[in-house]
């Protein structure tokens, strides 16, 4: 346990000890105008995050490198070794790759941001545990799941007569006031301002301020977590709005919770997954594995299979979070055979290879399994934004080589979750991130110091956070304000591991994925090649209309609030996919768009979650007949177009694709008066 002593120089501890001489009480504003106004207030109210020193060293590292390049070609027909002019960066690679392999950020400012942050949070725990005490908890308070009794059966408590000491006694404030300082200079220190994890935790702070004193703020617009009417009033008196302040910071000491990144990955209630699974076997390509979940005891099989294409960004885990949050568990209720591509977290070895790797091979090689394991089961396919976005031209191209060798076809309906498919700088959504690609990304950069350990989480969090602003500080500061609740600490802590603890992203794949996904729009435009063991196929454009002409129904979700994966990017379903279109749903098998207002991460909500899949059980029960290549000519449609979609569209397919015709969503929100016009289909 730590004490107040602890804190104070030894001359001044000894000056001050046993001195108890009654001084000025502090009050709650005191306190806080002991804190001071540092960077870590965001004084200047920027919504988004400024990481000052790491951008102005990336700016000199570009700008270095550039002159060493120039200088190194300018003088090679002289004979001079290129080295003399690039030989500084070697240490530098040396250094990014060995920290890409622990797992530590290659930025050395971004990591000494991760050390303030921990010494921050170490020492507001210091103080909470000065602060308070732990008594015997009653059964009814263990029975609880209240986060603020510890896993021994304590309940922690704040002890009122410390507080008081340290408001009102000449030792105490001193105690306090040295403790202050010492978290002012943390902030003095910290590399980044606005919206920071670090104002986050000084908002915690500044609650805990609040339960010294026993007193909130004064200006109720300062006081942290409070909740007001619209017209500026108190939700709550004040006595239980500190009440919820002091469970808030008890219950983060109990689960060891003020470093929420530490949190995340270190407490035992961060475990990944609710389900059982094995790894096929001869299934391992490099890092990547399939999985298969085998059916729960009690469950009746449906005689289908689910093959579930993951994102390479994250971990596959998005599939399976934790119970009651995981669309593993849930399609496992509907009896399906679930298998699910985990492309585990690539190595050295992986850096050459490109997206045609892990978006034709891996699929193929796995496919190919399920079909022999369950040769008379038809397969659905569930996938996850860019998992989504690289199956579909796999999906394309199977159905060419299909034409070529003869054979049922037996994926007929594809779910898509937030998966972008259209990307440019107008309707799609995508110009905040197409133009951070463009003012920071430096091919030449990434290939220097990636091309030989991968691309690691970090880099590409840096990217996402771009688009997204605030949210170092939004996910920080909702994790603390909803402390208070029962359960809530720990049942964010899955969702929170899978955050923190991203995968590495092959260079090659990365550099693709950056330039003919994101900027050249391939997909889109009908440019994107993929290989087959077919000659006339074998780097060939992917003709996307293979999707219309096999039927294959698309179920399209998409989300109002999702920067990532924007609205206007996941119109798969409005282009490819069954000839009835995406007009209406009274046909069984035909596509679905369903817009929500969610976010890309939806699955962690317990009740999106549970929409989602009420959704998504209602049109795989409307499975659409077999494919068989090259059929008859003039063989019925067995869903026909609506007499109102037939209207506006010809009996050509790909006329059909080329007018992209209006989408009804089922289920959908109105779209806000900014969200623009939809872009024109090309043919691809």
């Amino acid at each position: 346990m730590f004490t107040m002593n602890d804190e104070l120089p030894d001359v001044l501890s000894n000056t001050l000890k046993g001195l108890a001489t009654p001084v000025p009480r502090f009050t709650a504003d005191q306190l806080d105008g002991f804190l001071t106004l540092t960077p870590a207030d965001n004084v200047a109210r920027l919504k988004d995050t400024n990481h000052w020193l790491s951008n102005f060293n990336g700016q000199v590292l570009k700008s270095m490198m550039s002159l060493s390049y120039q200088q190194s070609d300018f003088f090679a027909p002289f004979g001079v070794p290129p080295e003399v002019f690039t030989g500084w960066l070697k240490p530098l690679v040396k250094a990014t790759q060995e920290a890409v392999a622990v797992g530590r950020d290659p930025d050395p400012v971004a990591t000494d941001n991760i050390r303030i942050e921990s010494a921050y949070a170490a020492r507001i725990k210091r103080l909470v545990i000065a602060l308070t005490k732990e008594v015997k908890a009653t059964e009814e308070e263990i029975a609880s799941g209240r986060d603020d009794v510890t896993r021994s059966g304590y309940k922690l408590v704040f002890d009122r007569a410390a507080c008081d000491r340290v408001c009102e006694q000449a030792s105490g404030q001193a105690w306090l006031l040295t403790s202050l300082a010492a978290l002012r200079r943390l902030e003095w220190q910290y590399h980044s301002f606005g919206q920071t994890r670090l104002r986050a935790m000084k908002k915690l702070l500044r609650s805990l301020l609040q339960v010294i004193a026993n007193e909130p703020l004064s200006d109720l617009t300062r006081n942290p977590y409070r909740k007001l009417t619209p017209e500026g009033e108190k939700v709550q008196d004040d006595a239980q709005y500190l009440a919820d302040c002091e469970l808030r910071l008890l219950a983060l000491l109990a689960r060891d919770a003020f470093d929420v990144r530490r949190f995340a990955l270190e407490s035992p209630a961060s475990f990944l997954g609710a389900c059982q699974w094995e790894e096929v076997p001869g299934s391992a390509l490099y890092s990547v594995k399939l999985r298969h979940y085998p059916l729960p005891e009690g469950i009746k099989p449906n005689g289908k299979t689910l093959y579930m294409a993951s994102p390479m960004i994250n971990r596959c885990e998005i599939f399976d979070l934790a119970p009651g949050k995981s669309v593993v568990e849930g399609m496992l209720q509907q009896g399906y055979d679930i298998y699910m591509v985990d492309y585990g977290n690539p190595g050295p070895d992986q850096a050459n290879l490109g997206l045609s790797f892990y978006g034709k091979t891996v699929h193929d090689k796995y496919l190919d399994m399920i079909i022999e394991r369950h040769p008379k089961q038809s397969i659905d396919v569930m996938s996850y934004c860019m998992g989504g976005t690289l199956f579909m031209p796999y999906l394309a191209r199977r159905i060419e080589e299909l034409n070529i060798e003869g054979g049922e076809l037996q994926i007929r309906q594809v779910v898509l979750m937030t998966a972008p498919i259209f990307f440019d700088d107008e309707a799609s959504g995508h110009k905040p991130m197409r133009d951070v690609i463009r003012e920071h990304y430096s091919p030449e950069v990434m290939k220097t110091f990636y091309a030989g350990s991968n691309v690691p989480p970090q880099t590409i969090e840096v990217g996402m956070h771009a688009i997204q602003p605030g949210v170092a500080f939004s996910v920080a500061e909702g994790f603390y304000a909803r402390a208070n609740f029962p359960g809530a600490i720990d049942d964010a802590a899955p969702f929170m591991h899978w955050l923190n603890s991203g995968t590495r992203f092959p260079a090659r794949a990365h550099r693709e994925w950056i330039q003919k996904i994101f900027l050249d729009n391939e997909i889109w435009e009908g440019k994107y090649t993929l290989p087959s063991k077919y000659p006339e196929l074998d780097g060939k454009p992917v003709d996307m209309d293979m999707l219309n002409m096999a039927d294959v129904a698309l179920f399209d979700y998409r989300g109002l609030r999702d920067p990532i994966a924007p609205v206007g990017s996941c119109l798969t379903s409005e282009r490819w996919g069954r000839k009835g279109g995406n007009i209406q749903m009274t046909c069984g098998g035909l596509n679905r768009t369903i817009e929500k207002n969610v976010g890309h991460i939806f699955v962690v909500s317990k009740r999106l979650l549970a929409e989602f899949l009420e959704l998504v059980t209602d049109f795989l029960q409307d499975e659409p007949p077999v494919y068989i290549p090259n059929k008859e000519p003039g063989t019925p449609d067995p869903c026909p177009p609506a007499p109102e979609a037939a209207a506006d569209k010809s009996d050509s397919v790909k006329e059909a694709a080329k007018k992209a015709p209006e989408v009804k969503t089922a289920k959908a929100k109105p779209k806000p008066a900014t969200s623009k016009k939809k872009p024109p289909a090309k043919k691809s």
